[in-house]
């Protein structure tokens, strides 16, 4: 028979096993890009987008070292978290040179036609999409472009 938890003991629960997965995905990432979060807290919402924020799906707070991501329809959490670490890994090791050539390889992937409205962003955000889809168990289809995914291999380790 199933053991029934009242609701704060669901709650932990849950909390334990978003941990878990949160553990799960990071130890596939470089250990110089773990080191930048390394005392972060992590927190889920409910939800399709943050609480307060009907713009966006996840956040990065350095200063409280914390990422908060919401339950998107469009994006699993996994997705959602890494694309908020990928922040911090753009911010902290892809330099000035790293920058300049990014920015001719999305100038490239934006000549394919069918590429240009999945790539209509800035540098850092699409960045951060890329990112999150080279380490995420579940890809998406829409930011499947190869010649970004190969410059996601040469960052820093």
């Amino acid at each position: 028979m199933d053991k029934q938890l009242d609701f704060k003991s669901f709650l932990a629960e849950s909390h334990k096993k978003f941990l878990s997965d949160i553990q799960k995905t990071i130890i596939k990432i470089p250990a110089r890009h773990r080191a930048l979060i390394k005392d972060y807290t992590f927190e889920k919402q409910d939800g399709n987008t943050l609480k307060g924020d009907n713009g966006h799906v996840g956040i990065i707070d350095e200063k409280k070292k914390k990422i908060t991501v919401a339950a998107p329809w469009n994006y699993g959490r996994e997705f959602t978290i890494l694309h908020e670490f990928a922040h911090a890994v753009w911010k902290y090791l892809v330099g000035r040179k790293l920058r300049q050539e990014w920015s001719i390889e999305i100038k490239k992937a934006k000549k394919n036609k069918d590429a240009k409205k999945d790539l209509d962003q800035n540098d850092e955000e699409i960045f951060c999409m890329i990112y999150a889809q080279f380490y995420s168990n579940n890809k998406m289809v829409k930011f499947d472009h190869p010649e970004l995914l190969k410059f996601i291999e040469k960052l820093p380790k």
